[in-house]
């Protein structure tokens, strides 16, 4: 990939700013960026912040211009200033080196990205923590604080490494041996001494959020809170896990990314409305915030963290990953059947029909996708009179799933910003089963109990399922744009799913 071509990847990419929870921001905050090696971050953090100074100094090559270029398209032009040398002292400072720390004003912060080795801290200047980028930097999913708490949440209780790696296997077995495998990148924070710090975006969450009396989002201190990044756009919030000193997780806030942003809200409001339409036996497996709050124009939602058993090791393949899956099929059933709808023909072709032959026509599908797409047009368009519509989660992958039992019998679901009441039969279970690598025997036999009791014949599976293909697709293409020569970007991450759930479909009587 092209340095031009990899600068514009980067900057599309809403991950990059998602440590700004542990910042001061805000539009009196002025700011100061020098010597910053991985700039492309930036973009996505200028309009949350007052006055920025950047001292860009030769040589430096087209990533660090392109950076810049978004900056000035993002931030006001009066709020950008190239400069060669610091002008006063700063609140905020973004540097490789922590020598740039003296540039802070009393209580200011510095933010020092790792990877540099660095001697003693400069006089004046007091730690606030360490926190490790995984998988990689600048484009990380989580930011790990850099303490046993921290490493033993992440290996042992979010469990965010690949448990087939050999980072994931030695992490079980002694948390801090990830530390010392993964390269360090990431950030370190210090403060000023001598004033009063400015609050930052997770404090002012943790105030509005925190319930009366000792709740672990007012007590956890900054060093012990863990991020982790939406895969995608704008629309998907920083997730911020409050651990206690055992590296439990207790709370979770879910902040939107950006000020303005209705996601969180219409999220809140879709559960209201989910809660009401299930019976409560049903009700009880969708798990719903404790509280909500808008700081700074910003929407936060808190949640009591909810543990799960894993989905992986001899007893999930043995006993567990059956009884779940076969609990998954009869909830979804359930829900449907309490939530399905008639809609006019009109309202099914808009919401159904149009997605997929709008990627039919894009022939963008390998072959033989492509053909069984071009079949599931041809009878989604026949049933259209007929279609149900039912409550859809939208994005029911086993990520989203809480196992609350140790056999699978017993399942708990989050996460529904992308659920609708205008969904189709079939597609959250087949999506399902697939994030949960069921044999085919098993999900053939599951699929097909499911829409006995959906009253839907079996052959109009695969109609049903390139609907929700289609509708997805055109959901990821939208949040995250394809990249060129990345065939696992925007909706084609879909199509590894797309031949599993074939599978399943194939010979289904």
């Amino acid at each position: 990939m092209s340095t031009e071509l990899r600068a514009s990847a980067l900057l599309e990419d809403y991950r990059l700013a998602d440590f700004k929870l542990l910042l001061p921001l805000g539009p009196e905050i002025r700011t100061l960026v020098i010597g910053a090696r991985e700039p492309a971050f930036l973009p996505h953090l200028a309009g949350e912040l007052g006055m920025i100074d950047l001292v860009v100094e030769p040589p430096h090559d087209r990533l660090q211009e392109t950076t810049l270029a978004a900056m000035a398209a993002l931030a006001a032009p009066e709020r950008v200033r190239r400069i060669e040398a610091p002008e006063g002292t700063y609140d905020l400072i973004f540097s490789d080196d922590i020598a740039a720390g003296r540039h802070l004003r009393p209580g200011g912060v510095l933010c020092r990205f790792l990877g540099l080795t660095v001697g003693a801290i400069p006089a004046g200047l007091t730690p606030v923590g360490r926190w490790r980028a995984y998988p990689d930097w600048p484009a990380f999913r989580v930011m790990i604080p850099d303490n046993p708490a921290g490493w033993r949440a992440a290996a042992r209780r979010l469990r965010l490494f690949h448990p087939r790696s050999a980072s994931g296997l030695r992490a079980r077995l002694s948390p801090g041996t990830a530390a010392r495998l993964l390269p360090e990148h990431g950030i370190a924070l210090y403060r000023r001494d001598g004033g009063e710090a400015r609050p930052t975006l997770l404090a002012a969450l943790r105030g509005a959020l925190a319930s009366i009396g000792d709740d672990a989002i007012r007590a956890t201190p900054p060093e012990r809170w863990l991020l982790a990044s939406g895969r995608l756009g704008p629309g998907n919030p920083i997730l911020a896990f409050s651990l206690d000193e055992d590296g439990e997780p207790r709370r979770l806030i879910k902040a939107a990314r950006f000020p303005g942003g209705q996601h969180l809200h219409a999220e809140a409001e879709q559960l209201d409305r989910i809660e009401r339409a299930l019976d409560p036996a049903e009700a009880a497996r969708v798990i719903r915030p404790t509280d909500s709050a808008v700081v700074a124009g910003r929407w936060a939602l808190a949640y009591d963290y909810e543990p799960t058993y894993p989905f992986f090791g001899i007893r999930w393949r043995l006993r567990g990953r059956t009884r779940f899956c076969l609990a998954a099929a009869d909830w979804l059933a359930a829900a449907g059947l309490a939530t399905r709808q008639r809609p006019e023909r009109a309202t099914v072709e808009a919401r159904h029909v149009a997605p997929l032959q709008r990627l039919v026509a894009r022939r963008i599908l390998p072959r033989s996708v492509q053909a069984r797409a071009e079949a599931a047009l041809d009878d989604l368009q026949r049933l259209a009179p007929s279609l149900p519509m039912v409550l859809e989660h939208g994005d029911l992958g086993i990520y989203n799933t809480r196992l609350t039992h140790v056999d699978g019998s017993d399942f708990r679901v989050l996460d529904w910003g992308s659920s609708t009441f205008e969904g189709i039969p079939l597609g959250d279970l087949a999506y399902l089963l697939c994030s949960a690598r069921a044999p085919k025997a098993l999900a053939r036999r599951y699929v097909g109990d499911y829409l006995v009791r959906m009253h839907i014949p079996t052959g109009e599976a695969p109609a049903l399922w390139f609907s929700y293909l289609a509708r997805r697709w055109e959901e990821l293409d939208g949040i995250r744009p394809p990249v060129p020569g990345d065939p696992n970007s925007g909706g084609a991450l879909l199509l590894p799913i797309e031949g599993r759930v074939a599978s399943y479909l194939d010979g289904l009587t």
